[in-house]
């Protein structure tokens, strides 16, 4: 039996070299797939990438959002619930709204108020409050009424709700407190407290960002400056917007262009920009005219503006808007995954979930 078998297997590779010889002699050229992250891209201004994405958790979800701690938060019908990495629903689809795992819990709107569930869908604090927060180090802010204070793991108030307002960070799971300290508005003014809720920088600032590499960006008469942790001005407030510090540089707007300051205050990228992001992965986003495109440290376009949108790296790989449809870039400014998306999200966790006509799934990484 093997050596009949090792008999057909010659004759049919014989049959399958002569057919392939064939094929080249009428001029019937073979097409041999290339990997996208290996193209060759020097007569095309995108290089080859993947097009009928194979789904690692198929898309039949309503809507969905970045794996955190390995669940991801998904929308079945008009309810959220979660799934793991195999798209299992290990958490039912209960709940009017969810936020992501962080620090063990999810806060979850049920009822109309928000709560935190554990991950195997149990409530730790009963939906009681008005607004949620990320659990960063054991706290998360929490709004009552019209004030917001603070509550720990147990949902116990440890800093009293007496604020006017929680300063946003619009980060991917970032919770009130970074680095020990959170802004507070009191008024019409803002200040940062500790997590004993103790005021450590007094109530002063028009406007805050939070604390990053050891300063926050905050407005005095309408002008950005930079203070350190103990609320002294590290920068002078000189910009008309600033960001927060990340890789040692942040982007700043002087007049209508953006450009990069150091953490001496020093210009060391020119503003030139129509918009800046700060640096992550080593680039940052910046937009010329109508377009986006990327720079490394130096200020050196590394990626030519030529994307409708596009968001900063993560895991390797950003989001970008080719018409209207979204794909994701690598380093080199190749396309990774081609633009067929209406909607994407970040990778996280080595998966990013994704739309096309309401329906979103999850695909993995290719790097």
């Amino acid at each position: 039996m093997y050596i009949m078998a090792r008999k057909i297997r010659q004759i049919l590779l014989k049959r399958l070299q002569w057919a392939i010889t064939t094929l080249v002699v009428v001029g019937m050229p073979i097409v041999i797939p290339l990997s996208p992250t290996l193209a060759n891209t020097a007569n095309s201004s995108f290089a080859p990438s993947i097009k009928n994405i194979r789904y690692r958790i198929p898309a039949k979800f309503n809507n969905g959002s970045e794996f955190s701690e390995g669940l991801a938060p998904v929308k079945i019908g008009k309810k959220y619930g979660f799934i793991n990495k195999g798209g299992k629903l290990v958490i039912q689809a209960n709940f009017d709204e969810v936020w992501a795992f962080s620090d063990g819990l999810a806060a979850v709107k049920f009822d109309s108020k928000w709560g935190y569930i554990n991950k195997r869908g149990r409530f730790i604090i009963q939906p009681q409050f008005d607004e949620p927060d990320f659990f960063d180090d054991g706290l998360a802010s929490i709004k009552v009424g019209n004030k917001y204070g603070f509550i720990n793991k147990k949902g116990k108030l440890v800093i009293q709700p007496k604020f006017d307002a929680i300063a946003s960070h619009n980060f991917v799971n970032a919770s009130s407190f970074t680095e020990g300290l959170a802004s507070v508005k009191m008024g019409e003014k803002y200040g940062f407290i500790n997590k004993k809720g103790e005021l450590t920088i007094p109530v002063q600032f028009e406007e805050t960002s939070f604390f990053k590499d050891g300063l926050a960006a905050v407005k005095v008469d309408g002008k950005w400056g930079f203070i350190n942790k103990q609320g002294k001005f590290a920068i002078q407030p000189q910009y008309d917007s600033a960001n927060f510090f990340r890789e040692e540089l942040t982007s700043v707007k002087i007049g209508e262009k953006y450009g990069f300051i150091n953490k001496q205050g020093k210009l060391v990228i020119a503003a030139k920009f129509d918009a800046a992001t700060p640096f992550q992965e080593n680039l940052a986003r910046v937009k010329i005219s109508e377009k986006y495109g990327y720079i490394n440290h130096k200020g050196d376009l590394v990626i030519e503006p030529k994307f409708a949108d596009a968001t900063v790296f993560y895991e390797g790989l950003a989001q970008v808007k080719v018409a209207s449809k979204w794909g994701y870039i690598n380093k080199n400014g190749e396309l990774v995954i081609e633009p067929q998306f209406d909607e994407v999200k970040p990778f996280s966790e080595g998966l990013a979930n994704v739309c096309i006509s309401n329906k979103c799934g999850f695909i993995r990484n290719p790097l």
